[in-house]
């Protein structure tokens, strides 16, 4: 029918509104979710949200397409991306503190410069120790395939650092909180691969090291082919 691609042009429109919609809730309700996670346990929170985009990465990396679970391969794909940036940004809070907001007064689109200056020269404190920490870097990381076209490689690679979050807590004898996920049965049916890994820990560091090269190879090769992304190309090679 003829009105079928402008239904999809709405589909399309509305589900980047319903993404828009995200930054905006957060806004309105920041101070009542600020609350809301102070009262959690900083390190579990943080291996949960890890938990959920490792399990959302592995469902868009698995073949699901092939049992008609083809339409979960977009939302897991963004939501294995969001959760992993909203944990990063929970971390980044619970090691450095909440940013400073800045104290803006009499703005005009006249001195909109300035201001930002103002704004900047407040924030320069927080995040030169926030940058100094490895979960900026990864935020920026993860930040670059929001706006990129959907990537495995990706995935696999913020999976991995998931991984070694999950496992490493979970294996963690020391800590009390992490007796009852050791006696879960998943961890049971994962602890000897878990071991494995550990023990190969150097060999596979530098492969995700190794693949996140490569990786930023072949977005400079693809900016000679249809589907280039110069812009993130330009960013991933910032973040190298």
């Amino acid at each position: 029918p003829r009105s079928l691609p402008k239904k999809i042009d709405r589909c399309g429109e509305a589900a980047i509104m319903l993404w828009l919609a995200i930054p905006v809730g957060l806004y309105f309700f920041r101070e009542r979710i600020a609350t809301t996670l102070a009262a959690l346990p900083a390190r579990k929170t943080v291996v949960q949200g890890h938990l959920i985009t490792l399990v959302l990465g592995l469902l868009y990396i698995l073949p699901v397409e092939f049992v008609g679970l083809g339409v979960l391969k977009r939302p897991a794909y963004l939501g294995s991306l969001w959760c992993n940036i909203f944990t990063l940004l929970y971390t980044l809070k619970s090691n450095y503190g909440a940013p400073p907001l800045p104290q803006i007064s009499g703005f005009s689109m006249s001195n909109w410069r300035q201001t930002g200056q103002a704004a900047l020269q407040q924030l320069a404190p927080w995040l030169q120790k926030a940058m100094s920490g490895v979960d900026f870097h990864w935020l920026f990381f993860v930040l670059i395939w929001i706006a990129a076209y959907p990537s495995v490689w990706a995935v696999v690679i913020i999976g991995r650092r998931s991984l070694w979050s999950v496992g490493s807590y979970c294996s963690n004898e020391n800590l009390p909180e992490t007796a009852s996920w050791r006696e879960s049965r998943p961890w049971k049916a994962f602890a000897p691969t878990w071991a494995k890994l550990k023990q190969r820990e150097t060999e596979v560091l530098h492969y995700s090291t190794l693949a996140e090269i490569v990786l930023g190879i072949w977005l400079v090769v693809s900016i000679l082919m249809p589907w280039r992304q110069i812009l993130t190309c330009i960013l991933y090679w910032n973040f190298l």
